[in-house]
């Protein structure tokens, strides 16, 4: 049940109001002199909650002896680890070597993550990874340059020939992609109250963008199919890509921190891709094939914007910046 209390308003200096918090609430979340509360304005009523940099280790446990379906078990691992649990103990089958290898497959994608027990009716996977080492500002700089750099990957390879070098590359930087883009999954979830305000990240905003990111990621390796398939080089196509590929970095410094005046400079140019992309579907002079690309590429450009517009909108009411 709630507790309902009445304190006094008290004064602390020329300008500054205070109140005493109850004890029961310190003493039950275990609030120290020194540490941080984050304080959400409701209107008429002030919510706080505690800010911690540690977090307490968490432990799950999954029993698996009775599911075969593959979804499940190659989400299993990933989802665990991104919602922030540090150990895993799964029940399995004896001699049942199927879910294994799907769960063992899953480990060896996630940074940090470890096989620690591998019994005869189970698996435990614990994670090694230090959350407050993670610097998520230069983290989802580095997954927009990943980025940056298969659109670029693509882009070459939309105006010649998908070599198996090059396929090879760009599946090798969605996984580096997909990693990342994990590891700071993981941290939001972590730390979801962190006070991120003062390193100049929005969570909600990152969180968003990871999301957008990854459908662009999705997005770009359904490209790479459609260019394997008979595929003619198109140079305009190519252009545009590569256009798009510059871009994408100066979006992750607009995530990181959140600028209204870089966001608009993007979104400018985005709309001059977007209509240079249409222009060239209008034209009639793409083949089937080249078609669906010009499809991809304008939802690719949808994407962008759509991080963007959130960016203009943390930027416009963050606390302290001017319009």
């Amino acid at each position: 049940m709630a507790e309902v209390g009445i304190r006094k308003v008290q004064r602390l200096g020329a300008s500054s109001l205070i109140i005493t918090l109850p004890h029961s609430w310190v003493k039950r979340v275990n609030l120290k002199p020194g540490d941080s509360v984050m304080v959400v304005d409701e209107g008429l009523s002030l919510r706080l909650a505690p800010i911690s940099r540690t977090s307490k280790s968490r432990t799950a446990k999954v029993d698996l002896r009775s599911v075969r379906d593959s979804m499940v078990l190659n989400l299993l691992i990933p989802c665990l680890y991104i919602l922030g649990y540090d150990e895993v103990d799964i029940k399995l089958s004896e001699r049942d070597t199927y879910p294994l290898s799907r769960i063992r497959s899953a480990t060896l994608r996630l940074p940090g993550l470890e096989v620690v027990d591998l019994g005869g009716d189970g698996i435990t996977a614990k994670v090694l990874l230090d959350p407050g080492k993670v610097d998520l500002r230069t983290s989802i700089r580095g997954m927009t340059i990943l980025t940056s750099n298969i659109v670029r990957a693509i882009a070459r390879a939309v105006g010649g020939e998908l070599t198996g070098d090059a396929e090879a590359e760009i599946r090798s930087l969605s996984e580096e992609l997909y990693r990342l883009r994990s590891i700071v999954e993981r941290q939001l979830h972590v730390y979801p109250y962190a006070p991120y305000k003062d390193e100049g990240l929005n969570p909600i905003l990152a969180l968003t963008a990871l999301t957008l990111l990854g459908l662009m990621d999705a997005l770009l390796l359904d490209t790479v199919a459609i260019v394997k398939g008979g595929f003619r080089p198109s140079r305009e196509l190519s252009g545009i890509l590569s256009r798009l590929g510059d871009l994408i970095p100066l979006i992750g410094s607009a995530i990181a921190n959140p600028s209204v005046r870089r966001a608009v400079e993007v979104l400018m140019v985005l709309q001059k891709v977007q209509e240079d992309t249409v222009n060239l579907v209008r034209s009639k002079a793409l083949e089937d094939l080249q078609y669906i690309i010009a499809t991809r590429v304008v939802d690719l450009v949808k994407i962008l914007q759509i991080i963007c517009y959130a960016v203009t909108c943390v930027g416009l009411f963050r606390e302290g910046e001017g319009v």
